[in-house]
């Protein structure tokens, strides 16, 4: 066959009867051994095989739909689509060779593209898309071969334009084009464990963020799972589940980094979980006195000790510990956690847990606020802004503008403490005209909400707006973590406790007479000297700027505190 290029024609060609066609090229019968895979074929991995089924088709009747093959100057063709009809029908040849029956092999019915000779990128890239579509639609591609697919187009370099063009061919999206690389140098037992729970492109493109943290396959499959079992369209789940997985990827960096510093000073690391073993030899150096019964310097024992050596606790900070304080001779001062205590470990679990989720709400949060409010959103801000709790007018002060601002995503002074008078006038005017007057009142009894929560450790004081915050959230379809769940269950069962107690309580007030000077009695309520937390002590009200939550708001208990604990010490924790 001769190779001509083929002159460019300004009218469109038509039949004979006068209708419009596209060209799929010019169907030839070829040696099945002068076809080579062309270096854009969709199916990239030359060790692709045939099963046997396949190979005993073509072995007895030949090829029977056309492969799309582009000529080279050599005399071969470059096979575009179908190589596995182009494998099946080389070993069929190759077989009639070895035995000595050449005159049995049989041509391969193809559609020759002379018209992508010495084309352009974008051109071949979309006969790659569209043999890419055709091959998804017949579902014969693995997800490696998407993958690989998606990358190749990728690799040809495309402006934006022809990319958006070329990806909406091959059905996919210019993301998962530009980002396939990822999913292909994920290792191969990360893509066969993703393969095993049928994870799509985008997913592994994900996973590719956190697949270096153990376990992130299998809690992704299983936030996944949730997701199709719920039925949840924001696939709220799988958002939780990367989010704590990013944030246990940056904690890892970081503590890698910190384990370096500290080893190329000299120090050696013990763990932590070996400290309460039994014979165990290592110990945290606030645990330990010296010979006549003094608290260890952390400095003189670093300089002088030969067991000097680094822990890193639960929250990622470093602390000092003796590696032998035995042989050192050191004293030890037992600081055990008490039962029926959190530790350390699960106080700081649950921190982590909190600030995960804080993100993902914040961001559904801020979706909300912009869009056409439910009569449920109505019904809840008129309740806040009415009621008036103090976290809520803790919150409401110039301070907090920058936040308010960042739910509108609109750019605020990072100079001054408060905003400029009338800097929301463009924002107010933008919401009249899209009548979503409201959601400026709205957003306001969000950003209270949310700085109610931001305090650390508020999965331990969770109240009754805590709960009703997130039990709204839920129903406008956010998906509640599983610390979110625990801390609705702690109040709902924490008021129903109340509410059996006030059942049950016998009422005395109609029987009993008036005191004398009653009526006098001056309360003092929360807000003038502070509420009670629940364990007996007296918190001061908040001065920082973050919302306090007293007592008329249903505050729950404080069993862990506010307050850090000293390096080396167990967290006054909750009870379990």
């Amino acid at each position: 066959m001769t190779i001509t290029v083929p002159e460019t024609v300004d009218t469109e060609p038509r039949t004979a009867d006068g209708l419009r066609y596209r060209s799929v090229g010019e169907l030839h019968y070829l040696d099945p051994r002068k076809l080579v895979l062309d270096e854009y074929n969709v199916r990239k991995k030359k060790d692709t095989a045939p099963d046997e089924a396949m190979l005993a088709s073509v072995e007895a009747d030949g090829v029977e739909i056309p492969l799309i093959v582009r000529p080279f100057l050599d005399g071969t063709y470059g096979v575009l689509a179908g190589q596995i009809r182009m494998i099946s029908a080389q070993a069929a040849a190759k077989k009639c060779v070895d035995e000595g029956r050449e005159d049995d092999i049989l041509a391969v019915p193809c559609m020759v593209r002379a018209d992508l000779i010495g084309q352009s990128a974008e051109v071949i890239a979309a006969a790659v898309a569209k043999s890419l579509q055709e091959n998804l639609l017949r579902q014969a591609m693995t997800l490696t071969d998407v993958v690989q697919a998606a990358e190749q187009l990728n690799l040809l370099d495309l402006d934006d334009a022809a990319l958006q063009k070329t990806a909406t061919t091959a059905g996919l999206t210019v993301d998962q084009v530009r980002n396939a690389h990822k999913a292909t140098a994920l290792p191969k037992e990360v893509q066969r464990k993703s393969a095993q729970y049928e994870f799509d492109l985008e997913e592994q493109i994900a996973l590719a963020e956190v697949a270096d943290v153990p376990g992130a396959v299998e809690d992704l499959a299983r936030a996944r799972k949730e997701d199709v079992r719920s039925g949840s369209r924001d696939r709220g789940n799988w958002q939780h589940a990367m989010q704590e997985l990013l944030q246990e990827k940056e904690q890892r960096a970081a503590k890698a980094a910190i384990r370096a510093e500290w080893a190329a000073r000299g120090l050696v690391e013990v763990h932590k979980r070996s400290w309460y073993e039994p014979g165990s030899t290592d110990r945290l150096l606030a645990d330990l006195l010296d010979g006549e019964g003094r608290p260890l310097d952390a400095e003189q024992h670093s300089a002088q000790c030969p067991g000097r050596a680094f822990a890193l606790d639960w929250s990622g900070d470093v602390v000092f510990a003796c590696a032998d304080w035995r042989a050192n001779k050191h004293k030890r001062a037992d600081l055990a956690p008490k039962p029926g205590q959190l530790t350390n470990a699960q106080v700081a679990e649950k921190n982590a847990k909190e600030a995960s989720a804080r993100g993902v709400r914040g961001k559904f949060v801020k979706k909300l606020v912009t869009e056409k409010l439910s009569d449920r959103a109505v019904a809840l801000a008129m309740q806040v802004v009415t009621e008036m709790p103090s976290w809520y007018a803790d919150a409401v002060s110039p301070g907090n503008a920058k936040l308010l601002a960042a739910f509108f995503d609109e750019p605020c002074p990072e100079v001054d403490w408060k905003t400029p008078r009338g800097f929301f006038n463009a924002l107010n005017a933008r919401l009249r005209r899209n009548r979503r007057t409201f959601n400026a009142v709205f957003a306001q009894v969000a950003m209270a909400f949310e700085l109610h929560m931001s305090r650390k450790k508020h999965w331990a004081v969770a109240d009754g707006w805590t709960a009703e915050w997130l039990r709204f959230l839920k129903a406008e379809g956010y998906t509640l973590s599983a610390i979110e769940k625990e801390m609705v269950a702690a109040v709902e069962k924490k008021e129903k406790a109340e509410a059996a107690k006030s059942k049950s309580r016998p009422s005395t007030e109609a029987a009993l007479p008036e005191q004398p000077g009653q009526e006098d009695e001056e309360e003092t309520g929360p807000e003038q000297a502070g509420h009670d937390r629940g364990d007996g002590v007296q918190e001061e009200p908040e001065t920082d700027g973050v919302p306090s939550a007293g007592a008329e708001e249903r505050a729950g208990s404080d069993p862990v505190g506010r307050d850090e604990v000293p390096d080396g010490q167990e967290d006054p924790a909750p009870q379990a």
